[in-house]
């Protein structure tokens, strides 16, 4: 068996790595050799992000590639794309096609297929595709925000400074760390009288046990005692009471006209004075009413 010449070899390797060049060429514009598929058209107001070999899918499943780009010639503002589709996809009429950028610039090309139809769009049809409104687009609407908020959180940022550096700030720190610390100090009191009090607790809640029972026995008590006698017996004291004060005022007794008869104070009262000038006169002549004879 011949060998094979080494110029052989070569030419077999330059055609494999001119073979693997190809491929790979076409893989990155977005044509498979290996794989047939079918070219539909779509076109985009923006591409920015898009590139070929972009991946277009369904549901998160690739299903083909973009092949290339070029500018619409009858619309300036237009950009056809070419994308390349596995053969035995079909694309339901009143599909939509969305140009989707993620926040890393890189670009995918979204299908939602119409499940209400079953008539398919043919190659020579154009698609009109949308770019999804993503976070980078929010975020060019909300620059020139920022920049109308930036004089404002200048200003606010200037105050908090002022403020931070004022030695009004400065005293009120220390005047609320000083409040902090007479705080603490009033807790501190406050657990020691608290403490104080749980210890008193048991012995007042011991004397309001005891004066509940002792109040309980006087209840008890006053519940047995014959309230109604001991009123009736009351009332007919001063019924007693009343009718002596009334014998007493009344003229006809002898006690009455004692308390009541001017007649009688005045005979008394005068034998009271002419007794008490008898006496007086026995101190001072007591010869004249007694006489002693000596034998």
């Amino acid at each position: 068996m011949s060998k094979v010449s080494k110029e052989v070899k070569i030419g077999i390797a330059f055609v494999i790595a001119m073979f693997l060049l190809y491929y790979g060429i076409s893989f990155l514009k977005g044509f498979n050799i290996f794989r047939s598929s079918n070219t539909y058209i779509v076109v985009f107001d923006n591409v920015e992000g898009l590139t070929q070999a972009t991946p277009v899918t369904i549901n998160g499943f690739q299903v083909g590639l973009v092949s290339s780009m070029k500018m619409d010639p009858n619309n300036p503002n237009r950009i056809v794309t070419y994308l390349n589709m596995d053969k035995g996809l079909n694309i339901p009429k009143g599909s939509k096609m969305y140009l989707d950028v993620s926040m890393l610039g890189s670009a995918t090309i979204i299908m939602e297929t119409n499940p209400y139809t079953t008539e398919y769009i043919s190659n020579s049809d154009t698609i009109v595709g949308n770019r999804k409104k993503g976070m980078l687009d929010a975020a060019d609407k909300m620059v020139p925000q920022i920049q109308g908020l930036l004089p404002k959180i200048d200003s606010i940022l200037t105050g908090i400074n002022t403020l931070v550096n004022s030695p009004v700030l400065s005293q009120s720190l220390s005047d609320v760390n000083q409040i902090t610390t007479d705080l603490a100090k009033s807790t501190k009191q406050l657990n020691i009288m608290m403490n104080s009090l749980n210890k008193d607790i048991p012995v007042v809640t011991g004397n309001l046990s005891s004066m509940s029972n002792d109040l309980t026995g006087l209840t008890k008590q006053l519940n047995q005692m014959d309230i109604a006698s001991t009123y009736r017996a009351v009332d007919s004291t001063m019924k007693n009471i009343q009718q002596l004060s009334t014998k007493i005022s009344s003229k006809d007794s002898s006690l009455g006209l004692l308390l009541n008869d001017r007649n009688l104070y005045d005979s008394i009262n005068s034998t009271i004075n002419n007794a008490s000038l008898l006496l007086k006169d026995i101190r001072e002549n007591p010869s004249r009413y007694i006489n002693v004879k000596v034998f």
